[in-house]
């Protein structure tokens, strides 16, 4: 029998180890700022895909998204030139009603040398188009002193209704009260839109009838469901994009936080704390794409409780799945609250960057959606509230960069005229 060298035995043996230390933890995830940058320029110089097709009457809301994403990380000056959003801007003052006030909502409505008085309900000025031709004037960095203020003002008020809600524009039909739309996305968007042209006392050129802001105030407490979220009208389920829109405007109108001196006009939200418990509630696990039909309308089944330390989402209503967009509808809610340090920003952070981030840059509505603008967008902003390391600080009552505020409160023709 040949001879065996002990020591060369002992080294080609591999030792075994009874270590109870647990493994190194994986590696915390990284917003990759690179992929998005190159997301948001693909979607402000390219054809969107077929997909958008459908929203083609709400362009400027496509364009505030695209702006938006840009200037959120900083990169809005710097990655396009100069003449490109003279030409942007250009385009949505194009979208400015030459009488009358405010914007329309795309420039396909815009119907120029046929308008008449008999076809003008065909191309009206809406709230959603002027607030997102406003806001994404000013992340372009110009200055709205070509804006109609006072005569957008006027049509501003015009919109409200006696119960304190707002229509979304003069559709040349009496509505009925149980059908006409009143909904807290309307009370929100005249909120911002009346905080952005307004400005001080005294500084319209004109005395400019003003919103009934105690009316409105009445009509989004009247919102509160039984669970204390808020909903789209009086009695309805609540829903966080809802929520949100009753927060902000509240914020908007400078209606939020009771001052410490009791006062005679209705003010905050009837019950702070339990709407509280109700936004944080909506924090959860998502459910498992592979036991959700999303073509079916039969909601998924609820997520686990109580739910993992990882990867916790948040849902709009109870019982439904985790979405990115409502990673902002409630952290923004919380934010303007002075309440989201109460959240698990890890693991909301964990839930966007490693399921719904997607390869391509941007974010899509859920794990393996494809990327859009909306929830692209969404995402960001609500990585922003918590500092995200690539992205600018931001405001979440307008869900802009904190910069775009700070430039309307810097504007000289807001200011009291001497």
């Amino acid at each position: 029998m040949a001879d065996v060298d002990p020591a060369a035995t002992v080294s080609n043996t591999t030792p075994t180890t009874t270590s109870n230390d647990p493994p190194p933890p994986p590696p915390r995830p990284t917003f990759n700022r690179d992929r998005n940058i190159k997301y948001w320029l693909r979607c402000l110089r390219t054809l969107l895909p077929t997909e958008y097709t459908s929203n083609d009457l709400n362009r400027t809301s496509l364009a505030f998204f695209c702006v938006n994403g840009l200037s959120i990380l900083g990169e809005l000056g710097n990655l396009t030139k100069p003449e490109e959003r003279a030409q942007w801007i250009d385009w949505l003052y194009s979208c400015q009603l030459s009488t009358g006030g405010g914007f329309r909502a795309s420039p396909a409505t815009d119907i120029k040398e046929q308008l008449s008085d008999s076809n003008r309900i065909w191309d009206p000025a809406t709230l959603p188009g002027t607030f997102f031709c406003l806001i994404t004037l000013l992340s372009l960095g110009d200055d709205l002193t070509r804006v109609t203020r006072e005569d957008t003002l006027e049509w501003l008020a015009t919109l409200q209704r006696a119960d304190g809600s707002f229509a979304e524009m003069h559709s040349g039909i009496d509505e009925k009260e149980d059908t006409a739309t009143r909904d807290p996305r309307f009370v929100y968007l005249a909120a911002a839109v009346r905080w952005l042209l307004r400005g001080e006392e005294g500084s319209l050129s004109r005395e400019v009838r003003d919103i009934d802001v105690d009316q409105a105030v009445r009509y989004i407490q009247s919102c509160e469901a039984y669970d204390y979220g808020y909903g789209s009208r009086p009695g309805a389920e609540s829903h966080a994009g809802h929520t949100f829109c009753a927060i902000s405007a509240l914020s908007l109108l400078d209606r939020l936080h009771p001052p410490k001196k009791p006062v005679s006009y209705p003010i905050g939200l009837p019950n702070p704390s339990k709407t509280l418990h109700w936004l944080l509630s909506r924090q959860n696990a998502p459910t498992d794409p592979e036991s959700f039909d999303s073509g079916s309308h039969i909601s998924p089944p609820p997520p686990p409780f109580p739910p993992s330390d990882a990867h916790n989402g948040f849902n709009g209503r109870d019982n439904k799945r985790t979405d990115t967009c409502y990673s902002f509808w409630v952290i923004g809610s919380l934010d303007l609250l002075k309440k989201a340090h109460l959240v698990n920003s890890e693991s909301n952070r964990e839930y966007l960057l490693e399921d719904t981030a997607h390869r391509i840059g941007g974010f899509g509505k859920w794990a393996g959606a494809p990327p859009d603008v909306l929830h692209s967008c969404l995402g960001m902003v609500s990585l922003g509230i918590f500092r995200e390391e690539g992205i600018n600080r931001v405001d979440s009552a307008l869900c802009t960069a904190l910069q775009t505020r700070e430039l309307v409160e810097s504007l000289g023709w807001r200011k009291k005229r001497i």
